[in-house]
């Protein structure tokens, strides 16, 4: 036998949690997800859910929240678009809903990582913007769960909802990244003008040099910058 979907959230209950989406949305993106899995979970009350977002520019999925404690996994598991249920609803814009025996649809695929990928019950929702998948929500359950439609719903107008949020934190990360690639371009140029003036030696030789030390040291040609600068500055 299957589970019920819980009765106990109203449709004045869900309007109300609905409000509480769009008005997190201006608090920062991790406590911002911890009120995600806190309501989607007073909407369909199941043993795990997991959040991933999704990469435009490498098609991939990251897993980025979870209402159960996966520290290591955070971050670390990644999905491409096309593979597993999670990935093929990344790829086709739609839900699936599978009320048990997930594991044996011909579009699974387990992580270790990730015990839940042992449970029956799987839903999965894309979470959509204007220009396409910005990310994905996952529901399992331990034992077979009939997902009612009222349920699917719900989410899936959340996910509507959530999903600015989602597509402005990928602008933030990519700008960021933009960023961060600028400030260390110009610490390394610093630091190679430096190995130049001081012993003497082209460009290009500089550039081995500190190259070469990153690679020995196993470090990032940033942190070999900022040392060069450190010691010469």
């Amino acid at each position: 036998m299957f589970s019920r979907p819980s009765t106990k959230t109203s449709w004045p209950d869900i309007i109300n949690l609905l409000s509480e989406i769009v008005v997190f949305n201006q608090y920062n993106f991790k406590d911002f997800l911890k009120k995600l899995l806190e309501i989607s979970n007073e909407v369909i009350p199941v043993d795990s859910c997991l959040v991933y977002f999704y990469d435009k520019d490498s098609k991939e999925l990251s897993l980025i929240a979870s209402k159960k404690p996966h520290e290591k996994a955070i971050g670390n598991i990644t999905i491409r678009q096309g593979e597993g249920i999670t990935g093929w609803v990344a790829e086709h814009k739609k839900t699936v809903a599978i009320y048990k025996n997930a594991y044996s649809d011909s579009r699974f695929k387990f992580f270790k990582e990730l015990p839940e990928d042992k449970y029956e019950a799987f839903l999965s929702v894309p979470i959509l913007d204007s220009e396409g998948v910005v990310g994905v929500m996952n529901f399992q359950n331990k034992k077979p769960y009939d997902f009612s439609e009222e349920q699917v719903i719900v989410i899936e107008a959340i996910c509507k909802i959530i999903s600015s949020v989602f597509a402005k934190t990928l602008v933030d990360k990519k700008i960021n990244a933009l960023e961060e690639k600028l400030e260390e371009r110009k610490i390394v140029e610093k630091a190679k003008g430096i190995l130049m003036k001081a012993k003497n030696i082209s460009e290009n030789d500089a550039f081995k040099i500190m190259r070469s030390e990153a690679m020995n040291k196993r470090k990032s040609m940033k942190e070999i910058a900022e040392a060069i600068l450190l010691v010469w500055q």
